[in-house]
């Protein structure tokens, strides 16, 4: 049954259908507010695009201070290795 139907019931006709016609007007009013927030194919596909670009940019990063960090280990290896052999031909 319709809304209007079932007010139609309990109240005289106009007052029924103004009552519906309320009811209808918020549904709608409801509706259109939630499809604002649903994510569509399109928002989904351009956030996975922003998040490879992220990860690329990540990925880029951490290379970079991988690299920082192997040649300071390097320089404090050789560092390292440089003084045991003084100490050692000291001797």
């Amino acid at each position: 049954m319709k809304v209007f139907e079932v007010l139609r019931i309990e109240f005289e006709e106009k007052k029924a259908e103004n009552i519906a016609h309320g009811i209808e007007v918020a549904l709608d009013t409801h509706d259109t507010a939630m499809m604002k927030d649903i994510a569509t194919k399109g928002d989904i596909a351009e956030l996975r695009n922003e998040v490879r670009v992220d990860m690329a940019n990540m990925r880029a990063d951490l290379i970079r201070w991988m690299f920082v960090f192997w040649m300071g280990q390097f320089a404090t290896t050789v560092g390292a290795m440089t003084a045991i052999i003084f100490v050692f031909l000291r001797k």
